[in-house]
């Protein structure tokens, strides 16, 4: 989602938003993890399917924080700009 570089709301809504998404996802991959390994005690029918979750969580994780790099470094940018 491209962002207005002149207006630092937007950048900062938007750059608390992607760090809100991005602390839940890996919330979301602690649980995963716990959960995996809890299922991988036992000969779990699930397992694949966790495996699945896990895989597309942490990529999920990467491109988050990819993108809140990206966000800050487009903010930081905007700000000097203002000055």
């Amino acid at each position: 989602m491209p962002m207005k570089q002149d207006d630092p709301t937007t950048a900062l809504a938007e750059m608390k938003r992607t760090a809100a998404m991005l602390r839940d996802a890996r919330s979301v991959l602690r649980r995963v993890d716990t959960l995996a390994k809890t299922a991988s005690t036992a000969d779990d029918p699930s397992l694949p399917v966790i495996a699945e979750v896990q895989s597309a969580t942490e990529r999920l994780v990467t491109l988050l924080g990819r993108h809140q790099q990206t966000v800050q470094r487009s903010a930081k940018q905007g700000a000097r700009r203002l000055r």
